[in-house]
């Protein structure tokens, strides 16, 4: 992308809904017997302002009440929830997918629900160093081959590995520069896979194995709040619709955009992936 093709003062565009940070619990619930007197519904009303909030969310934050066996959406505060070590997202057949990497455990799902684990990073793939099995720093995926068989680039340190479910395809190699993010990403021919790497308050594009140092101000992207300018969890980069749309990660939130500077999406994590509370809660 190049952010110098960025509109000055260019609208951002929110998606547009109702948002909801409620966990999936009903909001009302049957009372039995007689009515409540006007004093106990006052402190209902307080309540339910203290539980909901009286600021609006953002709109894209009200994603699918999911319910998973397993888990429970009301067992943690935001607070207890840990962030994530490493997340990416694939453009499968024009699904979104997401794996997220906290310690030594893995999960692969969607905005629906959890399609595989939490699991060990080691049992999935048993071939990995052991540096790779927990506290991965960044994750990318990209396709190799039909079949939409996903290739990892993950990174540790000055270290990174590049895989598939089958076995390592190359590494570990030194990298010139740790990352706290990196997103790898197709565009149109399989066999040629980009790369997008911050770290700190900068980020580079490359393509295939040649790694660069983050040198770019990550404030080109003038158009995000400051939070996202800085020391990101992660970030992912897909082409949807001919455009390449990406996703910064800091801490619970999520902001997704594309490469005209539109805003698509700022939602809490908590509330937009319910479903995955309790394991980062647990974890």
């Amino acid at each position: 992308m190049d952010t110098n093709a960025l509109h000055a003062g260019e609208q951002i565009v929110l998606a547009h809904g109702t948002a909801n940070l409620a966990t999936g619990a009903p909001m009302h619930q049957k009372h039995k017997g007689r009515r409540p007197g006007w004093r106990r519904l006052i402190a209902l009303l307080i309540g339910a302002v203290v539980v909901f909030g009286t600021g609006a969310s953002p709109a894209s934050a009200s994603g699918p009440n999911v319910s998973v066996p397993g888990t429970s959406v009301l067992g943690a505060s935001t607070a207890a929830l840990r962030d994530f070590d490493a997340v990416t997202t694939a453009n499968e057949r024009n699904q979104w997918k997401h794996l997220a990497l906290i310690g030594s455990q893995y999960v692969i799902f969607n905005d629906r629900g959890i399609i595989e684990g939490p699991a060990s990073i080691r049992a999935k793939w048993p071939f990995l160093p052991e540096q790779f099995t927990h506290d991965v720093d960044s994750a990318g995926i990209a396709f190799s081959g039909p079949r939409f068989r996903w290739r990892h680039t993950w990174t540790k340190g000055n270290q990174a590995i590049v895989f598939e479910d089958s076995g390592v395809i190359s590494g570990p190699i030194t990298l010139p520069s740790p990352y706290d993010g990196l997103s790898d990403y197709n565009t149109g021919q399989l066999s040629l896979i980009y790369h997008m790497a911050v770290r700190g308050e900068s980020y580079v594009y490359f393509q295939g194995y040649n790694y660069q140092v983050p040198n770019r101000p990550l404030s080109d992207f003038s158009f995000l709040p400051d939070r996202f300018k800085r020391d990101l969890d992660d970030v992912s980069a897909e082409v949807e619709g001919g455009t390449v749309k990406y996703s910064f990660y800091q801490g619970n939130e999520r902001i997704i955009f594309d490469q005209r500077g539109r805003v698509y999406e700022l939602a809490n994590l908590d509330a937009k992936w319910p479903f995955l509370n309790y394991w980062r809660s647990t974890v």
